[in-house]
């Protein structure tokens, strides 16, 4: 099975799948592009990865759980990209696959591409009473723009024009 019909056999919400293919495509032209400027990614498990990242998405610690998931399926890359996007073993100096997912899923709001300000705007409403999971969302906030501003450095323009 390919990756959107391994996402489409957890049969996901609607706007969960439409999320996940949008951020596999994002994940797939960032990696090209960050591939023209001397980049060495694996652009096609970046779209895998990105696609598959929220595969888990209605269960809790989802990526954690599809983590598993996808390691019982043999598919070790794909597992570690979406174990890691929501943060964990993320470095914002480096350029690799999971942090090209972490990125494209940051850019993201539902399948429409948005600022990382207005992906984390909500923050403090959505989490209200939780100040674990405010601050976790601040961090990967300030994880994202890390990576943006990195890749901006190494593409010489703004991830607006891909």
């Amino acid at each position: 099975m390919n990756a959107e019909e391994i996402l489409i056999s957890r049969d996901p919400p609607e706007k969960v799948l439409r999320h996940c293919l949008a951020v596999g495509k994002l994940s797939f032209d960032l990696a090209q592009a960050l591939n023209g400027a001397g980049c060495r990614l694996d652009a096609e498990l970046c779209r895998r990865g990105g696609i598959l990242h929220d595969i888990c998405r209605t269960e809790k610690n989802h990526a954690e759980r599809g983590r598993e998931l996808l390691a019982s399926m043999g598919l070790k890359a794909e597992a570690a990209i979406v174990g890691a996007h929501m943060g964990e073993g993320i470095d914002p100096g480096s350029i690799g696959e999971k942090e090209v997912v972490f990125l494209a899923d940051k850019l993201l709001k539902c399948d429409r591409r948005v600022s990382v300000e207005v992906r984390y705007g909500d923050v403090a409403e959505k989490y209200a009473g939780d100040a674990e999971a405010v601050a976790a969302a601040e961090e990967r906030k300030k994880q994202a723009l890390a990576l943006k501003e990195k890749a901006e450095a190494v593409l010489g323009r703004s991830l607006d024009e891909i």
